[in-house]
């Protein structure tokens, strides 16, 4: 594989790290050599407009997450390459024990997943039309386009739905989606869909807008596999220019209020914004800020040897804890950055933009995180108050306190493993478990290398977020 020209780096930060010892309470759940799908329901060499339908060197899990509730692992195989019969995807935690490699299976379907040959157009003006508008939408919109009928008074903020509703919403199909997020709150999934297949540097077909999606996830899913819509919607055109860098999401929700009273915080790694939905008004505005742009001088990536400069924004925001407003820190970093930063959700949630067009003095650096600390995720437990970063260089997953300032003396290690190469995905599921990801994902998107299916490519880890801070400076109990 060629190398790429990089540049010798000095960071304004610093390039030093406490390493905190840590008790080894992590374990590793899962493995992929191949990523195995359940009864596909065509042959692998069937042809879907150009490409086989799969092709197992392509594919790898991206994102995982876990829902408690029905025992449901959520994972994800992200279309950065041809040959991925199935985007969004599922197994049932209680069919597979710790150290064995799941089949998954497509959610909601295989038929909902599966490309078809006019996806793959000449150029962007072949593809579907795209929204143009920030659309407007009343608060019982979805309710009467997807066809609800009444309140359900057995679940909080949800409708009932006649018995031929889920033959009856709109044709769509899921183009390409990177990671799920379980909303253990009100028992859903929430998926970004970037609506294009993005086939290395040179290669896209641009089939539909990004869109919101969302599922229901009932405690009998593993039994029934029945996943309704509740919801889709297209983030308009205006409002992003690059679309495979909508990677992650964060709901919002009002304290004490319903299932619709929640704002979703969509981010664009390579736009370096965050789209903000109201959910309940069906609105969408953008924010962007210098805070969210990536450093051009933290924007080398070192994966498997080779050298990479990708600059990514802002990849994710985690809510702290809310105050007696409801509003909440929203705590973001670049993905090319040793920084971390801090907002309130009141000026996220502005959508007349009265902080700013935007008042960079509301965004606020709290603090660097020490050298190769670029980092793909982060998450907040509101038991601990603690931050886990998912880091990209150091083959580590760290934490801090947010009580504490934050400089490398108050960044502790929860794990680390010279096998473990790119930590792309971690949440907290409702039981206090801290799940991670590791695999492949800077090797399929930067390069035009093959899957070697005769190593572990995706590893999933878990650990309890208390046991994992123990022993580290990031436990409550520590005195800085």
């Amino acid at each position: 594989m060629k190398k790429i020209k990089f540049w010798e780096l000095l960071t304004i930060s610093g390039c030093f790290c406490l390493i905190s010892g840590y008790k080894n309470a992590v374990e590793n759940v899962y493995y992929w050599r191949k990523v195995l799908y359940e009864n596909l329901p065509y042959s692998d060499d069937t042809l879907i407009g150009k490409y086989p339908y799969h092709i197992s060197v392509n594919n790898d899990i991206n994102g995982i997450e876990y829902h408690a509730r029905s025992g449901l692992m959520i994972t994800t195989v992200a279309r950065i390459r041809p040959g991925v019969p199935s985007t969004l995807n599922a197994f049932c935690v209680a069919d597979y024990d710790p150290g064995t490699s799941p089949y998954i299976w497509g959610l909601p379907n295989y038929e909902k997943n599966t490309l078809k040959p006019e996806f793959y157009g000449e150029s962007y003006y072949d593809s579907r039309d795209l929204l143009n508008n920030n659309r407007n939408y009343s608060a019982g919109y979805f309710n009467y386009f997807f066809g609800y009928t009444e309140l359900d008074s057995s679940r909080k903020g949800y409708y009932k739905r006649p018995y031929n509703y889920y033959q009856n919403t709109q044709d769509f199909s899921i183009i390409s989606t990177y990671f799920p997020n379980v909303d253990n709150q009100c028992d859903r999934l929430f998926i970004l869909d970037t609506g294009i297949l993005r086939y290395g540097a040179s290669e896209s077909y641009v089939v539909q807008n990004p869109a919101v999606i969302v599922f229901d996830l009932s405690s009998s899913g593993c039994q029934n596999r029945n996943f309704p819509v509740i919801r889709r919607v297209e983030i308009p055109s205006h409002l992003w220019s690059v679309a495979p860098g909508f990677l992650f999401l964060t709901p919002d929700y009002k304290p004490k209020g319903s299932c619709d009273d929640v704002f979703l915080y969509i981010t664009n790694v390579f736009d370096s914004s965050i789209i903000v939905y109201d959910y309940k008004k069906g609105n969408f505005w953008s924010i962007s800020d210098p805070s969210m742009k990536p450093i051009t001088a933290e924007a080398t990536l070192t994966f498997k040897g080779v050298n990479y400069i990708i600059p990514l924004g802002i990849v994710n925001v985690a809510l702290g804890w809310p105050d007696k407003h409801g509003y909440r820190n929203a705590y973001y970093a670049p993905g090319s950055s040793l920084a971390e930063y801090v907002v309130s959700t009141k000026v996220l949630q502005d959508s007349k933009g009265v902080f700013n067009k935007y008042d960079s003095s509301e965004f606020t650096l709290i603090g660097y995180r020490g050298c190769n600390s670029e980092n793909y995720k982060q998450v907040f437990d509101p038991n601990t108050g603690v931050i886990f970063f998912g880091e990209m260089e150091s083959n580590r997953v760290r934490c801090w306190n947010t009580q504490l300032p934050l400089n490398p003396d108050t960044i502790g290690i929860v794990y680390e493993s010279d096998e473990s190469v790119f930590y792309a995905e971690m949440s907290l599921d409702s039981n206090g478990y801290l799940w991670f990801l590791t695999n492949q994902l800077a090797l399929l998107f930067n390069s035009d290398d093959l899957l070697d299916t005769s190593e572990v490519n995706s590893r999933v880890f878990r650990v309890k977020a208390s046991e994992a801070i123990k022993g580290t400076v990031c436990d409550i109990s520590y005195q800085y």
